[in-house]
């Protein structure tokens, strides 16, 4: 089976919830699912010209003053496609890790308690900013979607707590 640049979801998800620009859409995705799901400039745009041409996503021109948008809503076609992607099953998943890749190589004990230390006060730089996020969650009123973000959150705090334990124990 063909694989399928998982992007076209990212949009057609944030879609769902309000016509956007794309440069909106990034916006979004750099404050929510930039934690598990990072895309860029050079991904988002060209998938929404693709999406435009399938018919999933209809582009409108507003103007802003005398500054162009260009904003885009999903579609029938495109909520079809986003609704069988969700009742599909999840495909196999293998993370890319710098700092599993570097002890796996590193034997000097010295570099090892360094890249220990480097990992652990990013990881709980990491888990800080989750907790704020956590906390501004919580603070908003209720939302058909405020329960399962909180859940995906924790999933990501419980990760780095395990991960924090973890460094903490080779210190």
């Amino acid at each position: 089976m063909r694989s399928v640049n998982k992007t076209r979801y990212a949009i057609l998800g944030i879609l769902l919830e309000k016509p956007s620009s794309g440069y909106e859409i990034k916006t979004l995705m750099g404050r929510s699912t930039v934690y598990f799901w990072r895309e860029s400039d050079s991904t988002i745009y060209p998938m929404l010209k693709v999406l435009a041409e399938e018919e999933k996503v209809l582009s409108q021109v507003e103007y802003v003053g005398k500054k162009k948008k260009e904003v885009f809503s999903i579609t029938d076609k495109g909520r079809e496609e986003f609704n069988a992607w969700i009742k599909s099953p999840t495909g196999s998943e293998i993370p890319r890790n710098e700092f599993l890749l570097k002890i796996f190589f590193v034997t000097d004990s010295d570099e090892i308690a360094r890249l220990f230390l480097e990992r652990l006060e990013k990881i709980e730089k990491t888990f800080e900013a989750y907790k704020a996020i956590e906390k501004r969650l919580e603070g908003l009123g209720d939302s058909p979607r405020k329960a399962i973000r909180l859940k995906a959150l924790r999933y990501g705090m419980a990760h780095l707590a395990l991960e924090i334990q973890w460094l903490k124990e080779d210190i």
